[in-house]
């Protein structure tokens, strides 16, 4: 079977870590981490479990180099499949191992992606327009090893991985952010988010989800209420489809536009 190596990039998580590691576990062979700085215990807990095989620690708020860091870390464990999901995201419970095996054995697919619900509790997710269409979209992903695949160097808000051609497949996986349901948690990441990017607090307000509608979570795949999201979701996804191609020419166009239109050196 493919060899499943997950990447994960954190700082003091421990209010999520072993549920975590709990949730993930059962899904990989390995996992690669880089610490930045943990000082509640996180560190400590993660060096003990036996699937963590490397971890490393860095200093000063940097997701890019952090990202590239424990990409190259997981290189050195000669991956087949790469995966990415943070400390406070679990996959719905249903999932197992040999889900993730059917997906990895298929040859003419490189990239999956995963839809990601934000709690507002243990038991509801947001519901609101502008929320459901984020979750419509795919923003995590499972990918095929490669030696051109990387992260970009940002200092913040690093994306998913880049560099991996050949054809994607987006699921209808679901995985659970509860990132937001402790308020100390979310004061903590807006204050490091404020201190570099302190333009942005409109956004950081909305960490908070005030007046969100709740909508109750079920963890039964199979059942209808799972399949009309899934539905749902889909249909919303759909609607955006020519919008988004027609970003994507434009984008290309732009790019070789400019790119053409640079001097030429002799």
């Amino acid at each position: 079977m493919p060899k499943l190596v997950l990447l994960l990039r954190i700082k003091d998580g421990i209010f999520f870590v072993q549920e975590w590691l709990d949730n993930v576990e059962k899904l990989v062979d390995e996992i690669v981490v880089v610490d930045n700085g943990s000082t509640d215990g996180t560190f400590e807990v993660l060096q003990a479990h036996p699937k963590v095989v490397d971890i490393a620690r860095t200093e000063g708020f940097n997701e890019g180099r952090d990202k590239n860091l424990v990409y190259a870390m997981a290189r050195k464990r000669k991956p087949d499949w790469c995966l990415w999901i943070d400390v406070d995201e679990l996959f719905e419970p249903e999932l197992i191992r040999a889900d993730f095996d059917r997906l990895m054995l298929r040859k003419a697919i490189n990239k999956y992606r995963f839809r990601r619900f934000h709690f507002i509790d243990r038991e509801h997710f947001t519901g609101s327009s502008a929320r459901l269409n984020y979750s419509a979209g795919h923003d995590r992903v499972l990918w095929r090893e490669s030696p051109t695949g990387y992260f970009e160097d940002f200092i913040i808000d690093s994306p998913m991985v880049k560099g991996i051609s050949g054809i994607q497949i987006n699921t209808n996986f679901r995985i659970k952010h509860l990132g937001y349901i402790n308020k100390a948690i979310v004061d903590r990441k807006a204050d490091i988010y404020r201190a570099i990017i302190p333009e942005k607090e409109e956004t950081f307000q909305e960490m908070y989800l005030q007046n969100e509608k709740k909508i109750k979570w079920v963890d039964k795949r199979s059942s209808l209420e799972v399949r009309k999201l899934n539905w749902y979701l889909s249909y919303l996804r759909f609607k955006t489809l020519l919008p988004r191609i027609f970003n994507k020419v434009f984008g290309m166009i732009k790019t070789a536009f400019n790119k053409n239109s640079q001097p030429q050196t002799l």
